[in-house]
């Protein structure tokens, strides 16, 4: 497979808060706000009802289960005050720019990644997520600001996500060589897509998420028999029934993933198809219709959708196979570390039946700003 990958890229021509897709990255954190600030409040207040009563094995067990879901929880409203610094400094008032970059090295500090601009201005950011990596390989940015106080944002073509900048420090920074251009070949030779294969391999051992906190609801529920502890039995009863609710999905789920992978080492090329999504609703799956190759119309429905790919989906028509094997198709995008599965139904325009169960769903990101 040769030929030029289309990415996503905001829109330069408005203002960044108005762009389709900073948008959508922003309706995501809020949805991860709302999801984690709700499990806070609930194990908030379990743990003030635990308070009330005798300090059984069970009871602390319960104490200790509720303690850890209410740190997690905290972390939702934490990262999305940090993610929407941007927004709150004024950054995204402005369009993105479009910059070349040259990627540099500091003399001391060799876990952030530095990049001048084409003023001569320096951008640090923090380690970490995907778009460090993308910008390294690509040599280019979208960027708002530096803002009278040296702070910025970007974004790197390919995908949804923003990253907070600042004006580095001055220091004698050495520019670093650019990487090879990407030649898309083989989805398993591309570093970025090996990259995120780890996580298509993690996705066939899902069950191990509705296995692992059953096992620790039963193991409270038996310490909250004798002597009896009220917070105990609740706790681990809610943990036990909501992981037996999750289990026929997640067997399912790692189902698909072990097909995706048998594709993915298989795959010898990308397979670019155009792709029209159709209008998502709540509740629903993300599905298009899609023109395989020799031209045969396909149903296809994202099982465990990808903001990142599906936002790419959206503004380029076009959905990049990374592996096929039966109904399940692995899609990612060439050098972009993101994968996902999705299935297929040849010769069909309307889905006949759901590929996973509703509970699925309730991990689906918010996709209704994707454009129509």
């Amino acid at each position: 497979m040769t030929g030029e990958v289309r990415y996503l890229e905001p829109r330069t021509d408005v203002p960044a808060k108005d762009d389709w897709s900073t948008g959508l990255i922003l309706q995501e954190l809020g949805l991860i706000r709302l999801t984690l600030s709700i499990v806070a409040l609930v194990s908030l207040a379990g743990l003030v009802g635990c308070l009330f009563l005798p300090m059984e094995m069970g009871n602390i067990a319960a104490i200790v289960v509720l303690s850890l879901l209410l740190l997690i929880g905290a972390i939702g409203p934490v990262m999305h005050r940090v993610q929407t610094l941007p927004l709150r400094r004024g950054l995204l008032d402005e369009p993105w720019r479009r910059c070349p970059v040259t990627v540099v090295d500091h003399p001391d500090d060799k876990y952030s990644t530095y990049f001048r601009l084409p003023d001569g201005v320096v951008l640090e950011i923090l380690p970490g997520g995907e778009l460090r990596d993308v910008l390294r390989s690509r040599g280019e940015v979208f960027v708002c600001g530096p803002n009278a106080k040296g702070k910025a944002v970007v974004r790197v073509a390919g995908l949804a996500e923003t990253e907070n900048a600042k004006v580095a420090s001055p220091a004698e920074f050495v520019d670093r060589e650019p990487e090879e251009p990407l030649e898309v070949g083989r989805p398993l030779d591309d570093p970025a897509v090996l990259k995120a294969f780890s996580g298509l391999v993690m996705g066939t051992h899902s069950t191990l998420g509705a296995t692992i906190p059953a096992g620790i609801g039963v193991v409270i529920v038996l310490m909250s028999l004798w002597p009896i502890a009220p917070a105990g039995l609740v706790v681990g009863g809610l943990v036990v029934v909501l992981s037996l609710l999750m289990l026929p999905s997640l067997i399912e789920l790692g189902r698909w993933y072990r097909d995706a992978v048998r594709g993915m080492h298989a795959a010898h090329r990308w397979i670019p198809v155009p792709i029209t999504l159709f209008p998502w609703k709540p509740g629903a799956l993300v599905a298009g219709l899609a023109t395989m190759e020799g031209g045969r119309l396909a149903l296809v429905q994202f099982v465990d959708p990808n903001l990142h790919i599906i936002a790419n989906i959206a503004d380029t028509g076009t959905m990049w196979i990374a592996g096929v094997h039966e109904d399940v198709i692995a899609v990612g995008v060439p050098g972009i570390p993101v994968l996902t599965i999705a299935a297929i139904q040849p010769d069909s325009d309307t889905p006949r039946e759901a590929p996973v169960p509703w509970i699925q769903r309730l991990r689906q990101p918010d996709f209704s700003g994707l454009p129509r």
